[in-house]
């Protein structure tokens, strides 16, 4: 049975306070340690944390800089370096736990938060999950608006704007969108900033897509109003490692772990992860 969950915060590398969890289980066979997407949570993330306790593996999460109970400014960087360090910091919190080599697991923002950082630090982890991954933008943005994008982002940085973000385009399961709508840590807003680093990390994530070889396993919603699926597979192909496997799933929306036929999603993420890492 799973051990009840452990709440607690730790200090990101410039002193930001970010809010970890960890849920663990009896005689793990090893630790996933999830980032989750942007204007989200870890809370979000409990269910799939449960199903994955079952299957014998410790979870741990955390909220990165402006979001959920971890501080910062809400949806802003001022560099993408930002979520990197944020998440290296959690990945020593994770080892600190006694995992040397954690499962990196990253859904939509976290999924390219996750990809960057294996790109040049794999060697610390036994294996990358990526769910939806926010390799690039659905919806294409017409060049004038990305040009008076980038001119407000070098001048007025922290300038707020409207994701446009409709609930209704994450999953077919009405419940999960009224939750997500309802919930008072759900973020509707991101910086200017925010929008060109995240650009400028989708295009430099793809360009050094050869340098990934630890066992790769992307899920990808074959009907995602946000994440480009067209760019999730130009990085699959160009993923330099020999142990990697696609898997997109017709028809489902952006949260393939939140969508109506998530069962079938875990049953394969639990199935690929017990074939890479073994009992302890």
């Amino acid at each position: 049975m799973p051990e009840p969950k452990t709440e607690s915060f730790f200090d990101a590398r410039d002193g930001v306070r970010l809010f970890f969890r960890r849920i663990d289980t009896a005689s793990p066979r090893g630790l996933v340690a999830i980032v989750h997407g942007f204007a989200e949570h870890s809370g979000r993330y409990l269910e799939l944390a449960r199903r994955l306790n079952e299957a014998g593996f410790s979870v741990a999460a955390f909220d990165y800089r402006g979001h959920g109970q971890s501080g910062g400014r809400r949806a802003h960087i001022d560099s993408f370096e930002e979520y990197l360090n944020d998440t290296r910091s959690f990945l020593d919190q994770c080892r600190g736990l006694g995992f040397a080599r954690p499962v990196l697991l990253g859904h939509s923002l976290g999924g390219l938060i996750a990809a960057r950082l294996a790109e040049s630090e794999g060697e610390g982890l036994a294996a990358l999950v990526l769910s939806s991954p926010f390799l690039g933008l659905a919806m294409k943005v017409p060049a004038v608006k990305r040009a008076v994008g980038n001119f407000v982002s070098r001048w007025l940085p922290t300038l707020s704007m409207s994701t446009g973000l409709d609930p209704a385009w994450l999953s077919h399961d009405r419940e999960v969108v009224e939750r997500y709508a309802a919930d008072p840590l759900v973020s509707r807003v991101c910086s200017a900033r925010w929008f060109t680093e995240t650009v400028a990390a989708q295009k430099q994530t793809l360009a050094d897509a050869g340098r990934l070889s630890l066992p790769l396993l992307i899920q990808a919603a074959g009907d995602d109003r946000l994440s480009d699926l067209s760019e999730t597979r130009a990085f699959f192909e160009r993923c330099g490692g020999a142990d990697k496997t696609l898997r997109v799933y017709d028809g489902l929306f952006h949260e393939i772990y939140n969508e109506v036929e998530r069962q079938r999603v875990v049953d394969d993420l639990i199935a690929w992860l017990r074939e890479r890492v073994a009992q302890k």
